[in-house]
């Protein structure tokens, strides 16, 4: 029976004695920042939002012309200068004013970027870690199903045991060799995504999940909420359509009404005298197309105020219910800790039993596969905990880089 003590022994330190490693969040979410298209068509997205915004703000600026004619009359040609100064014009107006809202929306739209970026990036580094760690209870749960099988299996060769055991263990063993290869497929999806977002592969010792975590420390929630109702991105992106959208009102009805322009104007030809000529100019259109364009700007602003409000209440309620699964996820993350110590106490009582001859061989290996489950319950839970720690904090307007330096310090701790 001694023999069987040891194999089983090492396969319970293998779920204890992962080498520390320097695992970085930060480092992979950096690696992000360079690498994953999709935000960096999210920068170039920015940089046309922020031009869209300076060339909103010159439409009031003054517009010079210069145009020359040759008409078919042999050696003449004419030559015309014009500048014209809007001085009234409700819609360039209302176009020079959606250039700073233009410019917060642009702003909001490339931060609401950042966090989506960081929420796949924690995303992927969650189905590392729990691929990993079931990897590893597997392994540990194959060598104690192999040590099992080769004592069941001299036990019924000196006739101590029963074909039954000898089959039972067997199916087990084998059962466990083929999830064996159904992990490592996840292993290496979890990883293949994880290179498509950093660029680069994660070596074997990143993202090692410790055995026990803290609480984090986490504001109250009305001063998260406050913080929501001031600072969140994607609540400013909403105000910020929703301001464009009501001066998109002015513009459709500044399209009907009259414009007064300064307009100067030099006309040179051929044998001719210069003319200059320089005044107010008054246009008065008469468009029957803009004037309708007026009621489909008045029905797209108010989808966007519904769209406003409708993003302040999901944000908010989202925020309330994240904040109650993380402070339920560290009450329920000691519990599962709890439960990892008494599947590791029950695989040593059973082994002792084991050897007493009180327990049976599947006694032993029913243990072992107990803390196995425990422990993978546990890194599913933790690295479930770190996400909804992470999207609390984003939701409630924390810098990204901050979020995921944050993040990493509960779910990756020395």
């Amino acid at each position: 029976m001694q023999g069987f003590k040891k194999p089983i022994v090492i396969a319970v330190l293998m779920l204890f004695s992962a080498t520390a490693a320097a695992v970085d969040l930060v480092g992979a979410y950096a690696l992000a920042k360079s690498n994953d298209p999709k935000y960096q068509a999210s920068k170039s997205e920015l940089t046309a939002n922020n031009a869209n915004s300076v060339a909103s703000r010159t439409a009031y600026l003054p517009i010079l012309g210069w145009n020359q004619s040759q008409p078919t009359v042999l050696n003449y040609s004419q030559k015309t200068t014009a500048m014209v100064q809007p001085i009234f014009d409700a819609a360039k107006g209302a176009t020079v004013a959606q250039g700073g809202y233009q410019s917060t929306f642009a702003d909001a739209n490339f931060a609401n970027q950042s966090i989506d970026l960081a929420q796949r990036t924690m995303t992927v580094v969650q189905q590392l870690v729990v691929a990993t760690e079931a990897i590893k209870t597997n392994d540990s749960t194959i060598i104690a199903l192999e040590s099992q099988y080769q004592g069941a299996k001299r036990k019924y060769e000196l006739g101590q045991g029963t074909v039954t055991d000898l089959l039972d263990v067997q199916v087990k063993f084998e059962q466990a060799k083929a999830n064996h290869l159904t992990l490592k497929a996840n292993l290496k999806g979890a990883q293949d995504q994880f290179f498509a977002i950093t660029g680069e592969y994660p070596t074997k010792n990143d993202f090692i999940l410790p055995h026990q975590h803290e609480n984090a420390k986490i504001n109250d929630l009305n001063s998260i909420l406050a913080k929501i109702e001031a600072e969140n991105p994607a609540i400013i992106a909403a105000k910020a359509t929703e301001r464009i959208a009501h001066l998109d009102i002015a513009k459709a009805s500044g399209a009907v009404l009259p414009t007064v322009s300064y307009t100067w104007q030099r006309i040179s030809a051929v044998s001719q005298p210069t003319i200059n000529n320089n005044g107010l100019t008054v246009s008065i259109p008469l468009n029957a197309g803009a004037y309708v364009n007026t009621y489909a700007s008045v029905a797209k602003a108010r989808q966007s105020s519904d769209n406003r409000l409708a993003t302040e209440v999901q944000t908010k309620t989202q925020a309330q219910n994240l904040f109650a699964q993380v402070e339920a996820g560290f009450e329920s993350l000691k519990i599962r800790n709890q439960a990892v110590d008494t599947a590791r106490l029950s695989v040593t009582a059973n082994q002792k039993s084991y050897e007493a001859g009180v327990k049976s061989t599947t006694d032993v290996l029913l243990s072992i596969q107990n803390l196995a489950q425990a422990r993978n319950d546990y890194a599913q839970a933790a690295t479930q905990l770190a996400l909804n720690l992470m999207n609390l904090l984003l939701t409630g307007a924390e810098d990204p880089d901050k979020a995921v330096a944050e993040t990493q310090a509960f779910l990756f701790r020395k």
